[in-house]
């Protein structure tokens, strides 16, 4: 509904327009009907510069009130995390004083408590799914390949035979402070001789031999771990876990997979799924389906290799995506007029405007491949919320001793 104040305003550019009719006829400035033709364009333009001046104040409104509700979400997290602290530290005093559990003796009564019993029944079902996936790297020897591609499955069935597959993880910052928010994780490979694998080299052979979904599941793994080891003291740092559309896709493993996420739901904050743009779009219904099912407990994904900004933000919305990565001089370019954005004309949205359209579907942009301080100046200039890249970090493997409970867990349930 109008309000008053616009009413009165037009009704104050009608009578302005009608006097200006009125004088242009009375005087013999022109003729009665270009007298009023001239007094209907007073009234249109007034009413356009109107339009534009109301335009620009809801705009100034909009602006503060999303710098108001920002500064109200840090400040929130904030709390949160001083909170959550402050709950660990009486955890951690009230476990230390707690009396020891007596062991249950053969044939008394003693029996574990309803949350030890989860407990346990967790690590049980954690140890299952590793060992379902070492299993698996066993089913997937027999697949036929080309001798090139062969060899790279080979040597990758040898780096996980042998624990040669490390985690590689890389800082997202924040724009303008340059704060770590996130970690992308990768994985990489090495060989017999410790010389690691370019991820070019083995990714397209793993995917053809079937090993890709084992891949992906040791990365998960490790990725929890660290998840885990980082929010503990930063609740507010999350991980980027690379995923191929095959592993989501795959019936026969994902129940567990799900099953695993689904007791690691605390974490879906902080844990990001991220795969290629070709392998989002051209998912297939089993794969949408079962990211909708990790969307229903929280999880969000997260897509790179983005080729083109012309992208169905209502159906990125709709599939739980939040964040697109995007090299920083392509975004660059494409805010600038270099070509269509989210199904608008080149150059048709501002450069600055192009984050916030982003934004109204719940996706945030990440400005990837940065190397260079004068990257940042533009970037900062088109309202970017993140940035990645070697100029803030390169990927740095995680030491081993971090893993090592990982590792451990994976060689037990060898057997």
């Amino acid at each position: 509904m109008p309000r008053a104040s616009d009413i009165l305003v037009i009704l104050t550019y009608a009578m302005v327009a009608i006097v200006a009719a009125l004088a242009f006829d009375r005087f013999g400035l022109m003729s009665a009907e270009l007298a009023w033709m001239m007094g209907a364009l007073v009234f249109l333009i007034g009413g356009q510069v109107h339009a534009s001046v109301a335009r620009a104040e809801e705009r100034k409104v909009f602006e503060d009130e999303i710098h108001q509700l920002k500064a109200a979400n840090l400040t929130m997290l904030d709390e949160l995390s001083s909170a959550q602290d402050r709950i660990d530290e009486l955890a951690e005093t009230a476990s230390a004083s707690r009396p020891p559990v007596p062991s249950a003796e053969p044939g008394s009564a003693l029996e574990l408590s309803q949350p030890l019993a989860e407990t346990a029944d967790a690590h049980g079902a954690d140890e299952q799914l590793v060992a379902e996936i070492l299993a698996r790297l066993d089913g997937g020897r027999s697949a036929p390949l080309a001798d090139q591609d062969a060899d790279a499955a080979e040597l990758v069935r040898r780096a996980l035979d042998d624990n040669r597959v490390d985690l590689y993880l890389q800082p997202v910052v924040g724009l303008p402070q340059r704060r770590t928010y996130f970690y992308e994780g990768y994985t990489r490979i090495r060989d017999e001789n410790g010389q690691v694998i370019a991820p070019g080299k083995f990714l397209a052979a793993a995917e053809e031999a079937g090993l890709i979904t084992d891949v992906d599941n040791l990365l998960l793994l490790r990725c929890v771990q660290i998840v885990r080891r980082l929010t503990k003291s930063d609740r507010r740092v999350g991980v980027f876990c690379n995923v191929s559309i095959r592993s989501l896709a795959d019936e026969d493993f994902f129940p567990a997979f799900l099953d695993f996420l689904r007791r690691n739901s605390d974490l879906a904050g902080a844990l990001i799924f991220e795969m290629p743009r070709a392998q989002f779009e051209n998912r297939s219904a089993t794969a949408a389906r079962n990211m909708a099912r990790l969307a229903d407990f929280g999880f969000r994904f997260s897509i790179d290799q983005v080729s083109s900004l012309n992208i169905d933000l209502a159906e990125l919305q709709r599939a739980g995506v939040r964040f697109i990565k995007v090299a920083g001089d392509r975004l660059i370019a494409a805010a600038h007029g270099a070509e269509p954005i989210a199904g608008r004309e080149p150059g048709a949205l501002r450069p600055e405007d192009v984050a916030g359209l982003f934004a109204r579907y719940g996706v945030d942009l990440v400005a990837e491949k940065i190397e260079a301080e004068s990257t940042v100046v533009e970037v900062l200039d088109l309202d970017v919320a993140y940035a990645q890249g070697h100029l803030f970090g390169a990927p740095r493997p995680v030491r081993d001793e971090v893993l090592s409970e990982a590792d451990n867990k994976l060689r037990r349930a060898a057997g």
